[in-house]
C-alpha cells in the first residue's frame, strides 16, 4: 500500500506541473487518465462491510486519493442505487437543479443513468435535463472512481444551482426520498474553502467541520460560498437525505490543495474534507489511516458499591468485548468517578465513591484505558491523601491520571481537566466562577486544546445557560473541544459555539456505573488531523451494568 501511494504521488506530480491552468479542461483530462486513476485506487484500500449510507468526497483530480478513500470505504456493502450531487460550476442551469440522463462513459467502465434521472427530469420547475454535462468536473472527476468501485451500479446524477434556495432544495429532496432504498449510497462532489490564504482556510474549516459534527442542516445557512464550500445546496442535501436515512457522521480526512504541491507558500488554496455517514457509529470505529491521530474518550467510570461481587472476567467479558468493538484502538481516556484505595478505610460509607484495586485495576487494564479524569466531585471524596494513592495506582498500571487545572500533552492533543462540581466531603479546587476561565487563555501550546469538563444538572443531555456561556468564553480562548461528564446521560448530538469554532459533546453519561433506568452512555471520537483541526462524534454503548444484571 506504502509503495502504491508513492506511485500515485509521483504520477499526481507529474500530472500537475504538465498543467498550467486550473480550468475544467484540466480537471476532465486527469479524469480519463488511467494510469492516475489507476493510481489513486491502489493507494487507499481501507474498506468497511458496514452500512454506510453516504460519503462526501472531493472533485478535484488533485486531491484523488481522497475520492477513492470516501468510496472505497463504502464499497464493501452492496450498493444498488448511486446518488451523485455536486455544484453546477458553471452556472448553465436555468432551474434550481440539473440531473444527467445520459450514461457516463469513463476510462474505467460505462456508469449506467438511474432510473431516478427520468423522474426529476419530468418536473421542469425544478430540474433541467443536462444530458452529460460534459464539462461538470463534479461530475465526470468523480464518475471513473464510482465506475471502478462500484461496477454497474446506476447512477443518479444532480447539479445543483449557486442561486438556489433552501425552499428548492426541500422540494427536490421530497422527490427524493421515496427513492431511498435500503442499498442506496449518497455521493456528495464538494470541494471546501475556496482560493483563500492557507491561515484562514484553516479557520473556515474549523467552522466547517463543527457543522458536519453537528449535523445540522440548518448550520449550512449560515456558511458563506465559496469561502466555506462550493456548494451549500449539495451539503444541504446530503445532510437531509442521512437524516432521513439514519446515517450520522465521521469525517475520515481534512486537507489542502498545498499539501499535493511541495514548496507551495501560503498563497490562495482549496479545501478538501472526507466524510462517511453511517447509521451505527460503533460499526466504523476501526477504520483509521496514518494521516490522523484518533483518540476516544469514555464516560463515568465507577468500579464500585453495586458492581462489588460482580466484577470478574467471566461476567464482564461480554460487556468488554461490546465496548472494544464500538470503541476501536488507540488512546481511551475515562472519567474516573471515584477513588482507587487498596482497602477498605475504616469508617467509609456508601456515598462515598470507593474501587478496591483489586477489583478496578484488571478491568480498566481490560477495556483499554491509558488515562482517567480524576478531576471531577468523587476524585476527593477520600481528601486529598486518597486522590494521590489513586493516582499512584492508575501510574502503576500504565493508566495516566489527570487532576483539575493540570494540562497533559496526550496523543498531538492539549487535555485540560476542568471540574465545575465541588465534592460532599472535602473543599478542593473547582471552577466557581466564569472569570477562572481566563487561564485557559494563558496556555502555551501549539496543539489543539480540548478541555475536559465535570458539569451540568444530573440526568441531562444539554447545556444550560451556564455551560453554554462558559463554552462561549472558552471558544475566545482558542479552545478546539469540550468534552463534558456527570450528569449520567449522554448528549445526543455534538454542538458548536463561539460561531463554529468550538464542539462540543456536553456529556458522555456513563460508561460503567452501576445505575439503572433513565441513564445512558456515549463514547466520543476525537480524530485530529494535520492542519490542527478536529472532527468530534457520538458512538453510544449500551448500559453494561444492566446488561450484567440481565446476565447478558
Amino acid at each position: 500500500m506504502f509503495r502504491s501511494r508513492i506511485c500515485f504521488l509521483v504520477l499526481l506530480l507529474v500530472w500537475s506541473q504538465s498543467v498550467a491552468a486550473q480550468t475544467s479542461s484540466r480537471f476532465i483530462t486527469a479524469a480519463r487518465d488511467a494510469r492516475l486513476i489507476t493510481a489513486a485506487l491502489e493507494a487507499e484500500q481501507v474498506v468497511s462491510d458496514a452500512r454506510i449510507t453516504g460519503v462526501t468526497v472531493p472533485h478535484h483530480i488533485l486531491a484523488a486519493d481522497l475520492i477513492v478513500r470516501g468510496l472505497r470505504v463504502a464499497s464493501g456493502q452492496q450498493v444498488d442505487h448511486i446518488i451523485l450531487i455536486g455544484p453546477d460550476h458553471f452556472r448553465s442551469l436555468e432551474t434550481p437543479f440539473g440531473v444527467l440522463s445520459a450514461p457516463l462513459d469513463t476510462v474505467m467502465g460505462r456508469v449506467p443513468a438511474g432510473s431516478l434521472s427520468a423522474q426529476l427530469a419530468s418536473r421542469p420547475s425544478l430540474f433541467s435535463d443536462v444530458g452529460a454535462a460534459t464539462r461538470e468536473h463534479a461530475i465526470h472527476a468523480v464518475a471513473p472512481f464510482i465506475a471502478a468501485l462500484f461496477p454497474g451500479v446506476p447512477v443518479t446524477a444532480i447539479t445543483t444551482a449557486t442561486a438556489s434556495r433552501p425552499k428548492e432544495w426541500e422540494a427536490a429532496i421530497a422527490l427524493i426520498a421515496p427513492q431511498l432504498t435500503d442499498n442506496v449510497l449518497v455521493v456528495q462532489s464538494t470541494d471546501y474553502s475556496h482560493f483563500l490564504p492557507r491561515d484562514i482556510a484553516v479557520q473556515r474549516d474549523i467552522e466547517t467541520l463543527g457543522v458536519i459534527a453537528a449535523n445540522d442542516p440548518q448550520a449550512v445557512l449560515s456558511l458563506a460560498q465559496p469561502a466555506h464550500m462550493d456548494s451549500k445546496a449539495s451539503q444541504y442535501l446530503q445532510m437531509r437525505l442521512q437524516g432521513l436515512l439514519g446515517g450520522k457522521p465521521m469525517v475520515v480526512a481534512h486537507r489542502h490543495a498545498h499539501d499535493y504541491v511541495p514548496g507551495s507558500s501560503n498563497g490562495p488554496t482549496t479545501s478538501y474534507i472526507v466524510t462517511l455517514y453511517a447509521p451505527d457509529p460503533g460499526a466504523l470505529s476501526r477504520l483509521d489511516w496514518p494521516d490522523q491521530t484518533r483518540v476516544v474518550f469514555g464516560g463515568d467510570v465507577f468500579l464500585g458499591r453495586g458492581w462489588t461481587g460482580t466484577l470478574h472476567e467471566d461476567r464482564l467479558g461480554p460487556a468488554i468485548r461490546d465496548l472494544a468493538l464500538r470503541r476501536g484502538d488507540g488512546a481511551f481516556i475515562i472519567n474516573l468517578e471515584g477513588v482507587i484505595l487498596p482497602e477498605h478505610p475504616a469508617g467509609a460509607n456508601s456515598v462515598q465513591h470507593l474501587m478496591l484495586e483489586r477489583l478496578a485495576v484488571p478491568i480498566l487494564r481490560r477495556i483499554g484505558a491509558t488515562a482517567a479524569n480524576t478531576a471531577n466531585n468523587h476524585g476527593h471524596d477520600f481528601g486529598l491523601e486518597g486522590l494521590e494513592i489513586s493516582g499512584e495506582l492508575l501510574s502503576a498500571a500504565g493508566i495516566k491520571p489527570l487532576m483539575h487545572g493540570e494540562l497533559q500533552e496526550i496523543a498531538d492533543l492539549a487535555l485540560l481537566p476542568l471540574s465545575f462540581k465541588r465534592g460532599f466531603f472535602y473543599d478542593h479546587p473547582v471552577i466557581r466562577h466564569p472569570d477562572q476561565l481566563d487561564l485557559v487563555c494563558d496556555l502555551q501550546t501549539e496543539l489543539p486544546i480540548v478541555i475536559l469538563t465535570h458539569w451540568g444538572a444530573d440526568y441531562t443531555n444539554s447545556p444550560g445557560p451556564d455551560e453554554s456561556a462558559a463554552m462561549e468564553r472558552l471558544a475566545d480562548c482558542g479552545v478546539m473541544a469540550v468534552i463534558g461528564a456527570h450528569t449520567h446521560q449522554a448528549s445526543a448530538t455534538v454542538t458548536v459555539h463561539g460561531g463554529g469554532r468550538l464542539q462540543a459533546a456536553f456529556s458522555m453519561g456513563n460508561l460503567f456505573f452501576d445505575q439503572t433506568g433513565e441513564v445512558s452512555g456515549a463514547l466520543v471520537e476525537l480524530r485530529r488531523f494535520a492542519k490542527g483541526t478536529v472532527a468530534l462524534r457520538l458512538i453510544p454503548v449500551s448500559n453494561y451494568f444492566e446488561m450484567l444484571r440481565a446476565g447478558q
